[in-house]
């Protein structure tokens, strides 16, 4: 049970990650004005929790791609590599153990900003060491994916693009 809640804690990591290649996919024919900000997201989206559940047979790795209708067989890879690759869980928990010493740094009665630097470049390091990680599992992921795919995430990618420039 631990292990399942450390991978769908990780799948959240991916999420929240491709969030930049998640806003590139657009398989809906409405225009884009009529498309909502994908920062703005409903209330109703919490109540199905079977979207976003990280298990083999609830996840829709759809939704990583912003709307591009994946196959089953697309769908089993991505999870056979988030599965394979278990998001460095000791990472992810060297993270925390971090975290917790800082914590500890920020409320003792004396400032050491020797110490300080050292534990937030230690964070610093883990957080670069998991982005990698995270970056290489993302790109594992968009080669799996179709040229047709492919080439729709980047229309929607230069179309988002141009819009932030203006």
């Amino acid at each position: 049970m631990r292990n399942i809640a450390i991978l769908a804690l990780a799948s959240m990591v991916v999420l929240r990650s491709t969030l930049a290649l998640a806003d590139t996919a657009d398989t809906d024919d409405t225009p884009e004005a009529a498309n909502p900000s994908p920062y703005c997201l409903s209330y109703e989206h919490k109540r199905d929790s079977g979207y976003y559940r990280s298990d083999e047979h609830n996840y829709n790795y759809s939704y990583v791609f912003g709307g591009i209708t994946l196959t089953e067989q697309q769908r089993q890879q991505m999870w056979d590599l988030v599965k394979k690759q278990h998001l460095h869980e000791q990472s992810i928990i060297d993270m925390r153990v971090e975290r917790q010493k800082m914590y500890h740094l920020l409320i003792e009665r004396e400032f050491d900003e020797a110490a300080v630097r050292l534990q937030l470049e230690k964070i610093a390091e883990k957080n670069i060491d998991l982005g990698v990680e995270i970056a290489r599992i993302r790109n594992q992921m968009y080669q799996l994916l179709t040229p047709e795919q492919k080439e729709r995430l980047y229309k929607r990618y230069e179309g988002q693009t141009a819009q932030e420039m203006h």
